[in-house]
């Protein structure tokens, strides 16, 4: 999603995020959250789609985050996330158990794609 950094910001560079990619994603995520189009856009209304536009650029920024980290520190978190798992089963409440076994599982394939 993401293409040469170039700006520079604050000391570092500015990824350029692909936005018809973003659009599209915000678009999809809006189809699968509210149902379009089986549910009509004017029943659900503008905000609805940009609160989806931007969960789709949240992933983006998640996706170039990911990408500008060193392999080394990627391979640490994947190995902190694998002990969370591990030790997640000890907590008292299932969903809190779900819930974050599902994050970090969630995490530790994004960071195993970028390797």
């Amino acid at each position: 999603m993401t293409t040469k950094s170039t700006i520079t910001v604050s000391g570092g560079a500015m990824p350029k995020f692909n936005r018809k990619a973003i659009m599209a994603r915000a678009w999809a995520i809006f189809r699968e959250t509210y149902k379009y189009p089986a549910i009509k856009f004017s029943s659900i209304g503008w905000k609805c789609f940009g609160w989806a536009l931007k969960q789709a650029w949240a992933e983006a920024r998640e996706v170039a985050r990911l990408a500008a980290m060193p392999t080394v520190d990627k391979a640490a978190r994947i190995a902190v996330l694998n002990r969370t798992i591990e030790l997640a089963s000890y907590s008292e409440s299932w969903p809190d158990v779900s819930r974050t076994v599902n994050a970090a599982r969630a995490e530790i394939a994004l960071l195993s794609n970028q390797l």
